[in-house]
Parts: structure tokens; sequence; C-alpha cells
């Protein structure tokens, strides 16, 4: 069982609400991308469709960008796990074993919800 530590969660739960509209406005950006809505997209598209056009290319870049919002939806997840944790007072300790994960930890990677050494035997989930 974690013992009781001072942490100073308004400073995490700052630097998590940062990342995570950070996060929000790069799949914002992917989507838009994506779906030909931004002003560079649709120059290119243009541009693409006036010069024959790459349509294998345009498909790669679809697929990575799916891939890349699937990424980002999936910190949004862990980063919303992490402020929930802090709102229900169990941020901070490690969902597997129970401990306190170190603050050089949270302080790397404050959307963590596991210790180190449960990371490195269980991985992500």
């Amino acid at each position: 069982m974690a013992r009781k530590r001072k942490l100073d969660l308004n400073k995490y739960k700052q630097t998590l609400e940062e990342k995570r509209a950070e996060i929000a406005e790069n799949i914002k950006r992917l989507e838009g991308e994506s779906s030909g809505r931004d002003r560079l997209s649709r120059e290119v598209a243009q541009q693409d469709f006036e010069g024959g056009g790459d349509a294998a290319l345009q498909a790669m870049t679809r697929s990575q960008n799916a891939a890349m919002i699937g990424n980002l939806r999936d910190m949004l997840l862990t980063i919303d796990e992490a402020l929930y944790n802090i709102e229900d007072g169990t941020y901070g300790v490690c969902e597997v074993c129970s401990k306190n994960i170190p603050k050089k930890r949270l302080e790397a990677l404050p959307e963590a919800t596991m210790c180190t050494k449960c990371h490195t035997q269980f991985g992500p989930r």
C-alpha cells in the first residue's frame, strides 16, 4: 500500500490539462488534413488533381494520419485517467502494485498510472 505523500496536484493537473489541449488540437489538425478541410490540403489536392495526382500517396498519408489520430486518442484517454485520479485522490499511486509512483517518473510522464517496475513487467495497458 502506498504511503501518503505530498504532491503538488495543481501543478500536475495544469500540466495534464495543457498536454490534453495540445493533443486535442493535433487531432483536430490531422482530421482536417485527412478530410481536406484545411486550406493547405485543399490547395495540394487541387494541384494533385490538376497534375494527375498520386492517389497512392494520398491514401498512404490518410492512413498514417488515421494511425496518428488513434495514438493521440489513446494518449487522451491516459491523460483523462490521470486527471480522474487527481480528483479521486489516487494520483501518483500505481494501479497494479498500489505503491507510490516515483516523483521523477511523474515529472517526466505526469500521465503515468503505473510505476516503472510494473510498466516494464506488464507493459502499457
